[in-house]
C-alpha cells in the first residue's frame, strides 16, 4: 500500500516560494520573480526579505518609485537596521531625490557611524569636507589593520574625491592610485590585441539574418565608460518615443553565446568564428536570445530602444547581423578625461584595465582601432558623437542624434535634469544636473600624475590626431576618413 504524500504546510509552502523568487532574482528573471513575491507580500506585508526582493525586481523594471515606497515601508519596519535605511539611500539617489538620499544615509549612518562602505555611499552623493568627522573615520580605516580589502579599496577612492573637492589633487591622486594598488587584478594586453586583429580581419558586411518585424528599432550607444554615455541616454529618454534597457548585458551574453555554439560545431574559439558558418535561421534563434534576454519584462512599446552598455563597442558588428536595422552611437570624449575618470572610479566588476593609466592607454587605443574599423564597415548607421559639442552645442548635436535614431525633434532632450527614470551608473548625479561644461578639461589639473597615460595612447601625436577626429565627428558624426 502507497504512503500518503506530505503535503507542504503553508508556512513551508511560503518558504519554498520565497526560495524560489530569490532564486529567480538572482538569475535576472524579474517577471517571474515578482508575481511570486506579490503574492507572498499579501501574505507578509512586513518580510524584510520579501520587501527587499521585491523592490529589486520593480527598480528593474524601471519603476524606482514603487521600489522607494517597499524600501521606505522596509526602513519604517525595521529602524534600527541601517542596511535598511542604506538600500533606501541608494535607491532614491537613483531615482534623483538627492536630498531624500542623503537624509536616509545619515540614518544608517547614525546607527552604524564607522560603517565603511556607508561613509563611501554617503560621500558620492554629496562629499565630506577634508576637516570633518566623517573624513576621520575614512583616514582611520585606511590605517586600520584590521580592515578588510574592500573597506580600504571604498576609503580610498572617498578620500580622493574629499582631496579633489579641497584642492589637493596631489593628495587626491594619491588615494586614488592606492585604492587602484588594492584593486588590481590583471589586464590581458594580447587578449585585447587578438580581439581586434581578428575584427579587422573580418569581413561580414554581407551577413545578416534578415529583417524581424516584431524587433524594435535598437539605438546601441557605446564607447569607453565615462565618455558621456549615461548623460545623452538620459538626454534621449526625455523623448515621447524612446526607451531604453540601460547597460545590459544581453549582447555581450548573446556574443559569448553564439561563439560557444560555433566552437562546438567547428572546433574554433575566434571572435569571429559563426562568420560564414552560421545560417540564417540559426542566426535568428540567436536574434530571440537576444531579445529575451534585452526585455525579461516584456518589450516596450516605443519605437526607439536605448542599449547603452559602453563596450558594447566591440560587438557592434554581431548586433548589426542580428538587428540589421539598429542604429549605433559612439561617444567621444578626451581621452585624457575619459582616463582620468575611470582611473578615479570605483569600478564593480569587469574593467581590469581601469586600475593602471598604461592600460587605460591600451585600452583606448583598441578602443579606437576598433571604431575606425567599423565605421568603414557600419557606414551610416554609425554616428561619432563628440561629447565636447553635446555639451557646448546641445540642441543642434541632439537634433542630430535624433535624426540618426529615425525620429523628429522634442524640446524635452534638452532638459535630462528633469527625467525621473532611474539611473544606476557611476554618473548618476551629474546626470540630474542640467547639461554643462563641468567635465570638460578635468585632465588639466592631474596633468603631471597622467603621463604614463599619455604615454600609453602615443603621446601628443595621438592626442592631437584624436583631436581632428573630435572635430570631425562634431562637423560630420564621423571620424576623417583619411584616419582609417
Amino acid at each position: 500500500m502507497n504512503q500518503p504524500l506530505m503535503h507542504d504546510t503553508p508556512a513551508q509552502h511560503g518558504a519554498s516560494a520565497l526560495e524560489a523568487a530569490s532564486e529567480l532574482v538572482k538569475a535576472g528573471k524579474y517577471g517571474k520573480a515578482l508575481p511570486l513575491l506579490l503574492v507572498l507580500l499579501r501574505q507578509d506585508p512586513s518580510n524584510v526579505r520579501v520587501l527587499d526582493l521585491t523592490a529589486t525586481c520593480y527598480l528593474e523594471a524601471g519603476d524606482s518609485q514603487t521600489a522607494v515606497r517597499l524600501l521606505e515601508l522596509l526602513a519604517d519596519g525595521n529602524p534600527a537596521l541601517p542596511q535598511a535605511w542604506g538600500k533606501l539611500a541608494a535607491v532614491r539617489a537613483t531615482s534623483g531625490d538627492k536630498a531624500g538620499a542623503v537624509r536616509a544615509f545619515e540614518q544608517a549612518l547614525s546607527l552604524a557611524p564607522g560603517d565603511v562602505g556607508l561613509l563611501a555611499a554617503r560621500n558620492r552623493l554629496e562629499p565630506f569636507t577634508s576637516d570633518s568627522s566623517a573624513a576621520a573615520r575614512l583616514r582611520a580605516a585606511v590605517q586600520n589593520t584590521a580592515a578588510t580589502q574592500r573597506e580600504r579599496i571604498l576609503a580610498h577612492f572617498a578620500l580622493g574625491v574629499i582631496e579633489d573637492r579641497a584642492g589637493a589633487p596631489a593628495a587626491a591622486f594619491d588615494h586614488y592610485a592606492q585604492a587602484n594598488a588594492l584593486t588590481e587584478t590583471g589586464y590581458d594586453h594580447a587578449f585585447q590585441d587578438a580581439r581586434l586583429q581578428a575584427q579587422l580581419a573580418a569581413d561580414w558586411t554581407g551577413a545578416a539574418c534578415g529583417e524581424a518585424a516584431d524587433a524594435p528599432c535598437m539605438l546601441f550607444v557605446t564607447g569607453l565608460p565615462r565618455s558621456g554615455t549615461t548623460l545623452l541616454e538620459t538626454c534621449l529618454t526625455r523623448h515621447s518615443q524612446i526607451d531604453s534597457i540601460g547597460e545590459s548585458e544581453a549582447l555581450s551574453n548573446t556574443a559569448a553565446a553564439v561563439r560557444r555554439y560555433a566552437a562546438g560545431r567547428y572546433g574554433d574559439a575566434g571572435w569571429w568564428n559563426w562568420l560564414g558558418r552560421l545560417s540564417a535561421e540559426e542566426l535568428e534563434q540567436f536574434r530571440t536570445l537576444f531579445l529575451h534576454n534585452a526585455f525579461p519584462m516584456g518589450r516596450p512599446d516605443a519605437a526607439v530602444v536605448v542599449d547603452k552598455m559602453p563596450l558594447n563597442c566591440f560587438e557592434m558588428g554581431l548586433a548589426h547581423v542580428l538587428l540589421p536595422n539598429a542604429r549605433f552611437l559612439f561617444l567621444s570624449r578626451h581621452p585624457l578625461d575619459v582616463g582620468l575618470s575611470i582611473f578615479t572610479m570605483n569600478f564593480a566588476a569587469g574593467h581590469r584595465y581601469s586600475s593602471r593609466l598604461e592600460w587605460i592607454g591600451h585600452m583606448t587605443r583598441c578602443v579606437y582601432g576598433s571604431l575606425l574599423d567599423y565605421q568603414a564597415k557600419l557606414g551610416e548607421t554609425l554616428r561619432v558623437q563628440s561629447f565636447e559639442a553635446l555639451v557646448t552645442g546641445p540642441e543642434a548635436q541632439i537634433r542630430s542624434v535624433l535624426q540618426h535614431a529615425g525620429l523628429g525633434w522634442e524640446e524635452g532632450c534638452l532638459t535630462p535634469e528633469q527625467n525621473t527614470r532611474a539611473v544606476r551608473t557611476a554618473s548618476l548625479m551629474q546626470v540630474r544636473d542640467s547639461i554643462n561644461t563641468a567635465g570638460l578639461e578635468k585632465w588639466r589639473r592631474y596633468e603631471a600624475q597622467l603621463e604614463p597615460l599619455k604615454e600609453a595612447l602615443g603621446g601628443q601625436a595621438w592626442i592631437d590626431q584624436w583631436q581632428q577626429w573630435n572635430r570631425n565627428a562634431a562637423e560630420t558624426g564621423s571620424l576623417a576618413p583619411a584616419a582609417a
